[in-house]
């Protein structure tokens, strides 16, 4: 059961992670070429959700099969929940919103890589940025269900 926990733990982190990350990567004051590679990064950083966050609930409900928990216990609704809440927000808002992105940069055939963004990029870039800080916040609450346990 230790092991399980381990997995559970771990992959949780390496699930949420990213998130806290991609802040750094989408910042409104850069240049085309430094945002495209934003971009590029960020597409790699949503294979370890993907992996992480699954393997994360996967090893959740084995834990919770396994153990005297209950399902029905608020922490383990409420962590159910924001997990889900945090999934349609990264696929169903900010994934779209970065494709958007990336196909209005390849568009813009004016824009070297030298330039800095335009307004209305670094507009759609602030939007984003306010969904991950959602994300975010949804995150730490998460953890927070994790690690106290609340019941009632």
């Amino acid at each position: 059961m230790k092991w399980l926990v381990l997995l559970h733990v771990f992959t949780a982190i390496i699930g949420v992670g990213p998130t806290y990350f991609l802040h750094v990567l989408y910042r409104t004051r850069q240049s085309a070429g430094e945002f495209k590679h934003a971009l590029r990064l960020g597409s790699l950083l949503d294979l370890f959700p993907k992996v992480g966050g699954s393997l994360s609930v996967i090893s959740g409900i084995m834990l919770v099969a396994w153990s005297p928990v209950r399902f029905l216990d608020l922490w383990i609704i409420g962590s159910l929940l924001l997990y889900a809440l945090i999934q349609i927000v990264i696929i169903g808002v900010v994934t779209p919103r970065q494709k958007q992105l990336r196909a209005i940069l390849e568009q813009r055939e004016e824009l070297q890589d030298k330039d800095m963004l335009p307004g209305d990029i670094q507009a759609s870039i602030a939007s984003i940025n306010n969904w991950l800080y959602l994300v975010s916040a949804m995150g730490i609450v998460l953890f927070i269900l994790m690690i106290l346990k609340p019941v009632l």
